[in-house]
């Protein structure tokens, strides 16, 4: 059983029927073990909450999320000293982090993967998540997981529920980058915020650089502005550059949700994959259609007689 939570984990140790063979990480809130079941032909990742009073709030989130792009929460548990644990898929990939130098990725690669990323953002959202922690190194290419979906986000620690009370946020390090102006200040977040993160990652895929390379403080302001997406990539369609760039609205109410992302990027993604060459102009469904004034002979037409419609004249009262 594992002692305190900064205590070296041995190969003997067991939770639950998990028995531990090493630790992964150390966080603020919680420890990560790898783990194999002791019955079940499993390997998973065991969380050890450090302190009791911290809530299985990534459990509850995982379990109501059902999509081969999230991993799955498999049981939950506390310990003697009432520390709450939870073990969770062992998915084994490589992160994306790795195809974000120049040329490491083919372009139409690069927007399937986005496609496939915002499908995932897509399902949490209209389940109520926030995904709130989303940057390279917590998305893997799951090529041989046998779920049919390439991908998957493995990381969910930092995940929020539309109706959860506000939580403040402290980010990682290495995840400073990839945060929206908004969660940086501390304000309320939804789901555009997300779609910033993914903003950030597109830019980054398509570039071989982070739309703000110094520190995030220098643009959660708003005082700095990127540098557009088709300066970087003049080669790259105009649809998708300037989906890139309303992305990384610094106001969340210039971002477009992540379904309009969703439908942008699928659209484009068949276009490219299909050899598509893109036309200066994308007509688009107008969001309203005026009325179409006839024209010829339907204009010359007379129109039809209206009748009078009959109305009883009212009774006397008595």
């Amino acid at each position: 059983m594992v002692g305190t939570p900064d205590s070296m984990v041995a190969p003997s140790d067991r939770i639950g029927n998990y028995r531990l063979e090493a630790e992964l990480s150390q966080a603020q809130h919680f420890a990560t073990y790898r783990a194999v079941h002791q019955v079940l032909p499993r390997r998973a990742i065991v969380k050890v909450m450090r302190e009791p009073a911290v809530l299985l709030r990534e459990a509850y989130i995982l379990d109501a999320l059902h999509h081969p792009g999230v991993i799955r929460v498999y049981e939950t548990g506390l310990l003697a000293d009432r520390r709450a644990w939870f073990a969770t898929e062992l998915v084994v990939g490589s992160p994306i982090a790795g195809l974000m130098a120049p040329g490491a990725i083919d372009r139409v690669d690069a927007v399937a993967m986005l496609r496939d990323l915002a499908t995932v953002l897509d399902h949490a959202h209209h389940r109520g998540i926030v995904v709130c922690g989303l940057r390279p190194d917590r998305v893997l290419l799951t090529s041989n997981r046998g779920h049919g979906f390439p991908l998957c986000v493995v990381d969910w620690s930092d995940a929020r529920a539309h109706d959860a009370r506000p939580l403040p946020f402290v980010a990682q390090p290495a995840g400073w980058h990839y945060i929206s102006p908004e969660l940086a200040q501390g304000d309320t977040v939804d789901d555009r915020t997300d779609v910033y993160s993914l903003g950030v990652i597109a830019y980054e895929l398509l570039c071989g650089v982070r739309p703000y390379d110094t520190e995030v403080a220098t643009a959660i302001d708003g005082s700095k502005q990127h540098v557009p997406t088709e300066v970087r990539c003049a080669d790259a369609p105009r649809e998708l550059t300037h989906l890139v760039d309303t992305m990384l609205a610094f106001d969340r109410w210039d971002r477009p949700s992540i379904t309009e992302v969703l439908g942008e990027l699928t659209w484009l993604a068949d276009a490219l994959s299909s050899g598509v060459k893109r036309s200066p102009l994308r007509i688009r469904r107008p969001r309203w259609t005026p009325a179409i004034q006839p024209t010829g002979d339907a204009a010359a037409a007379p129109a039809p007689a209206r009748t009078k419609r009959k109305t009883k004249a009212p009774q006397p009262k008595h």
